[in-house]
């Protein structure tokens, strides 16, 4: 099951420049896990309704467009490749209010070619 696996940083945000070499890594790993680093500033609009707290935000994505996992990540790469295992596996699905929060960036973002 194909997966997209959106990492929601900052330019501005040391935490997030030092993850983004791991996340790149990560995107060459898995041929089912497409990976795309998105910069918040370029999608205010999009997030007027979610209180991002930290970074990075991972947002996970299955095939069938449904929001698998939504929150901040310690930044270590194991963690991450857990938690797109277990989406594959079909073991996360977020909830319909998380869903629905995040439903505007996941549009912004168009992810599958509906």
């Amino acid at each position: 099951m194909t997966l997209d696996v959106v990492c929601l940083c900052a330019e501005w945000c040391g935490t997030c420049r030092d993850y983004l070499p791991e996340f790149e890594k990560l995107s060459g790993s898995r041929l089912d896990w497409r990976t795309h680093w998105v910069d918040v500033e370029d999608f205010d609009a999009a997030l007027d309704e979610v209180d991002i707290t930290t970074f990075p935000m991972i947002l996970i994505v299955d095939a069938a467009g449904t929001l698998c996992f939504a929150g901040p990540l310690t930044p270590q790469p194991g963690m991450l490749q857990r938690l797109c295992q277990a989406a594959q596996k079909g073991s996360l699905q977020a909830t319909d209010a998380e869903a629905a929060t995040w439903q505007p960036m996941l549009h912004s973002l168009r992810l599958r070619d509906d």
